[in-house]
């Protein structure tokens, strides 16, 4: 009689479960993030070990690619184009090219990220956007590998670093902010429209032809010039450019489309954390 007097007031004691489908307020959801953020990390590292370590050359292709790009552009726009520009041409289009890379890995494989890890979410509960920010880490290791290449080429040439290189997080934030913004927005309208994980791909390749890349911004028409303003990579390309070569600042207007980006960036993340039970 004893024990049943115990059993029923520890039941009392016990504070139920409850689960619950509403989603977290936006600051909840961000603290869940940081509260998860170690996740980053065992997933980054893990897909690097199956990027690299499995392969012949390994960490050698974070430089064979970039190295080829760079070789097959130079010829096709110094040599039979004749591109101008302020700086030695290889620099030049090298300094580009490793922004509007880092800005498409992002773009491709952050996107997918949430589509392709099914299969974790079944084991094991996180916010989803934390695979999301594990692949940014992913394509920030070739980043870092082409500046560190990029620099060493800037220091060979006699070119020299100016002030202006204390600039460079500033647009390699935005950097990574126009890539988040594609990537967090497509995870969203993905669930829905699955066509969009084939389009963004074939867009991000034809977008780099609409950006300066390969030429400097000053060969497009004056009329047409600012519609490079509505193109965010556009100015972050040019800051690059400010911080590592000596070219001019950006103008102002990039920055406004920079910060316009940089809420979109924010409103996908808070529509996300909204919706992520339906992603």
């Amino acid at each position: 009689m004893q024990t049943t007097e115990t059993s029923v007031t520890d039941t009392r004691r016990t504070a139920p479960i409850v689960f619950s489908a509403a989603p977290l307020t936006f600051g909840a959801y961000c603290r869940e993030i940081i509260s998860y953020s170690w996740l980053i990390w065992v997933f980054a590292t893990k897909e690097i070990r199956m990027l690299y370590v499995q392969t012949y050359f390994g960490l050698l292709w974070s430089i064979i690619r970039p190295v080829m790009t760079l070789l097959i552009f130079t010829m096709i726009f110094r040599l039979f184009m004749h591109v101008p520009t302020r700086s030695p041409y290889y620099l030049f289009a090298f300094t580009g090219m490793i922004a509007w890379n880092f800005f498409s890995q992002i773009s491709n494989t952050a996107s997918t990220a949430i589509l392709h890890g099914e299969d974790i979410f079944s084991k094991l509960y996180f916010p989803k956007v934390i695979l999301l920010l594990a692949k940014i880490i992913v394509s920030s290791l070739e980043f870092f590998i082409s500046l560190a290449m990029l620099i060493l080429l800037i220091i060979i040439s006699d070119t020299s670093l100016s002030a202006g290189l204390l600039a460079l997080p500033l647009f390699l934030f935005y950097n990574v902010i126009c890539g988040f913004a594609i990537a967090i927005w497509m995870s969203v309208l993905s669930a829905r429209f699955h066509d969009l994980t084939q389009l963004m791909p074939v867009v991000i390749g034809i977008a780099i032809w609409v950006t300066p890349v390969f030429y400097p911004a000053d060969v497009v028409p004056a009329a047409y010039r600012p519609l490079l303003y509505l193109n965010p990579m556009a100015g972050v390309i040019s800051g690059y450019r400010y911080a590592l070569l000596g070219d001019p600042f950006p103008d102002f207007p990039y920055f406004v489309t920079m910060a316009i980006v940089s809420v979109v960036a924010l409103a996908g993340l808070y529509l996300f954390s909204h919706k992520e039970r339906a992603v």
